[in-house]
């Protein structure tokens, strides 16, 4: 006698990484997460669904009946989703009969899922770039992988394939013996990965939180990573086993961009709050906002030698600044730290950048970039044309030769810094076509 279609389907094995979690993240993480945990209930991990809440264990493996979770979004006015579209009667189904199997995990370890090579039938936004320390190499964000170019953009060298989708900060380490980036997927997972860009391996990858990272950096000593995020925290993470070492939560908003001081003492975050916080590492503690809120700071970029900080502005202006406490403000809010106010822009100034020598700094806003010295924050001494869009990413040369620049329109182009000419524009993704090569290997992992 033969199975019926409906019954073997009823038997079917149910997967929490693909079909359960998309269903809570969906409809319940927007309100049981670490940061927002109604009833103290936290849903975005496995570990966390386990753990329950307040009112007890919500999963009793292997019988829906006595499981709270069913109990929540069942009948014909369910308590949950709160104020929203109670779940469809396939979804109850389809949890209640994962808890029946015994409620199962099988999220893969972080960096060991299988990606296929992306395939591009548009260029990409282009969200981060940063050329190696010796200048040999141009690292370019993609769509699952990170693009590795020569520094003339005269070939694609190798196609860096990890799970984040998005890649939204990209930095190497000081002796260019590791490239870290930072991304996720919006809603779902932040990511850090660290690469090999000599190897073309992934050396490690671990997840943080349930959304996109931003503003990757690496301490002076290559040990640690820092990094903000769209969960409005201030991390820093070991390179040995991924573990958190700071978990700064004094933000009001996304959390955009971090630089470490060259001492490496301390810590610059940057937050679409408005403020530049100086955060001490040996104690974990807020030191002072460095500035005083007049834009959210959206990009940043830390002079070479200096304790000198620029960040650009939402509202269309850059500021540079002295990386310092501000206690010398008053009531009247003067800016202590504030070294140079640059010429308003057309738009946002998503992209800054400082020359090599610490001397120029380059500022990309909407369908422009210009150079300014750093003494003279009133004329452009170099105007870099050609743009298209908005500049989401600026780089130097090491010896001060070329400026990359990417954006909107998903071309990357090279600029001659001495004289603004652009040298090259291409596209760095291969259009149409799927490279004979297979994802990189999987990294060494840490939850």
């Amino acid at each position: 006698m033969f199975a019926t279609g409906a019954a073997r389907a009823d038997d079917a094995p149910v997967s929490y990484y693909r079909n359960i979690r998309p269903i809570l993240n969906s409809n319940c993480n927007a309100c049981h997460k670490p940061e927002k945990n109604k009833g103290e209930l936290d849903m975005t991990t496995f570990a966390a669904l386990m753990k329950g809440g307040k009112h007890g264990q919500e999963i009793a493996s292997g019988a829906p009946a006595k499981s709270k979770l069913v109990e929540m979004i069942s009948g014909d006015d369910p308590d949950m989703p709160k104020d929203a579209d109670p779940l469809k009667k396939e979804q109850i189904a389809l949890i209640e009969r994962w808890i029946t199997q015994g409620a199962r995990d099988d999220t893969p370890a972080p960096g060991t899922a299988h990606v296929q090579t992306p395939v591009y039938s548009v260029p990409p936004v282009i969200s981060a770039l940063a050329f190696s320390p010796d200048g040999s190499i141009l690292a370019v964000s993609g769509y699952h992988e990170i693009l590795l170019h020569k520094p003339d953009g005269s070939g694609l060298t190798a196609r860096l394939i990890g799970e984040s989708p998005r890649i939204e900060g990209l930095t190497f380490s000081t002796d260019g013996r590791e490239l870290a980036a930072c991304g996720g997927a919006p809603g779902e997972f932040g990511q850090v990965q660290i690469w090999d860009p000599i190897a073309h391996k992934a050396i490690k990858t671990f997840n943080v939180g349930t959304d996109e990272l931003y503003g990757i950096s690496f301490a002076p000593d290559g040990k640690s990573v820092a990094f903000g995020g769209a969960d409005k925290i201030v991390h820093r993470a070991s390179l040995e086993d991924g573990k958190e070492m700071l978990d700064f939560k004094a933000h009001a908003d996304w959390v955009l961009a971090t630089e470490f001081t060259h001492d490496g003492k301390q810590l610059v975050s940057a937050s679409r709050d408005k403020a530049m916080k100086l955060i001490d590492l040996e104690t974990g503690r807020f030191v002072d906002d460095i500035n005083n809120p007049l834009e959210a700071c959206i990009s940043l970029a830390i002079h070479p030698r200096e304790e000198k900080i620029l960040y650009g502005g939402d509202l269309g202006q850059a500021r540079l600044y002295r990386i310092s406490d501000n206690q010398g403000r008053t009531a009247d809010r003067n800016d202590t730290n504030l070294l140079q106010t640059f010429e308003r822009q057309p738009g946002p100034v998503s992209a800054v950048a400082f020359s090599p020598d610490g001397n120029s700094v380059a500022i990309g806003s909407v369908g422009q970039i210009k150079v300014y010295g750093i003494s003279d924050g009133s004329k452009a001494t170099l105007v870099l044309s050609g743009v298209q869009g908005p500049v989401y990413c600026l780089a130097y040369k090491p010896d001060g030769s070329v400026i990359a620049a990417g954006g909107g329109d998903g071309y990357l182009r090279l600029f001659d810094a001495r004289t603004g000419a652009l040298l090259k524009q291409f596209i760095p993704v291969p259009l149409g076509v799927s490279a004979n090569q297979p994802a990189s290997q999987p990294a060494a992992s840490t939850q």
